[in-house]
């Protein structure tokens, strides 16, 4: 990983723009695999490679002010990028949907997940609970709890998404999740 570090002080660095598109295109196939499974992870396939096309760029476009000087930092900021663009994708998305994905997807990813790494049974059995109360909340909350919850979002980034305060956001997410408490003491 020290490669990624050396590229991208490169980068930052390069006199000319020809030297950073070709350091750029170095750089690209470091950071992809691991962002597109990160991806994948939240957005479905037909639409992950936009998603990931959308954040390279992003990560490029911005690699010039970035003041990191460790790996570790390269990665946090390009997963910050990254998780911006999934939730730019499922804003943009949203009229199209009330749920990032369908429930008979969301149990087949659930089923292939446990196979792929079987975990114990209570486990599997908490996360089908918890997605199927997740469902029953209304549209508005699920899109908040999955995207502080699921996508990772702070929420300073839910209210520059949503157009709201910091507090409002902070308030929502809160008022989804008593909801969400609520699904759960009734069941």
């Amino acid at each position: 990983m020290d490669d990624l570090m050396k590229l991208v002080r490169a980068y930052r660095f390069a006199p000319d723009i020809e030297e950073r598109i070709r350091i750029a295109g170095l750089i690209c196939p470091l950071l992809s695999p691991q962002l597109s499974l990160f991806i994948r992870g939240f957005v479905q396939p037909p639409n992950a490679d936009d998603v990931l096309q959308d954040s390279m760029k992003a990560i490029i476009g911005g690699l010039r002010g970035f003041k990191g000087t460790e790996v570790k930092q390269v990665w946090k900021w390009c997963y910050q990028i990254t998780r911006r663009k999934i939730a730019d994708f499922c804003r943009s998305a949203k009229a199209d949907r009330l749920q990032p994905m369908e429930p008979d997807e969301l149990n087949q990813l659930l089923q292939t997940s446990a196979q792929a790494a079987p975990g114990s049974p209570a486990v599997w059995h908490d996360l089908e609970y918890a997605l199927n109360v997740l469902l029953k909340s209304k549209p508005e909350c699920y899109d908040f709890l999955w995207q502080h919850y699921i996508v990772g979002l702070d929420y300073a980034d839910i209210a520059a998404e949503q157009d709201m305060t910091y507090d409002s956001a902070r308030m929502k997410v809160g008022r989804c999740l008593s909801e969400a408490q609520k699904l759960v003491s009734q069941s």
